[in-house]
């Protein structure tokens, strides 16, 4: 797991963005790609779509405004699971 997605899935905890509390995975990955370089951001997806995958990440269709965007929030189910995932990588670096 690479920097940028551990600062990903920071921002998801640490805002709380957990079960029926959402945002826009447009607007969040808009902000990540902002800071990172070309060969990070591919690295970044990679992971991305690993982690969504494995069910971490949980993607509803919401209805917003005048159209329907993709919405993002952690699996409640997994989210301490997740949480030992981040711990593991981080006694190997």
């Amino acid at each position: 797991m690479d920097r940028a997605l551990k600062r990903f899935l920071g921002i998801l905890f640490a805002r709380r963005y957990i079960g029926g509390k959402h945002i826009p995975e447009k607007r969040l990955l808009t902000r990540v790609r902002n800071l990172l370089t070309k060969e990070e951001w591919k690295e970044f997806q990679k992971g991305y779509t690993e982690i969504i995958n494995e069910i971490f990440i949980l993607r509803m269709k919401k209805r917003t405004g005048k159209g329907s965007e993709w919405h993002i929030s952690l699996n409640p189910r997994k989210t301490e699971e997740l949480k030992e995932k981040m711990e593991e990588e981080e006694k190997w670096r």
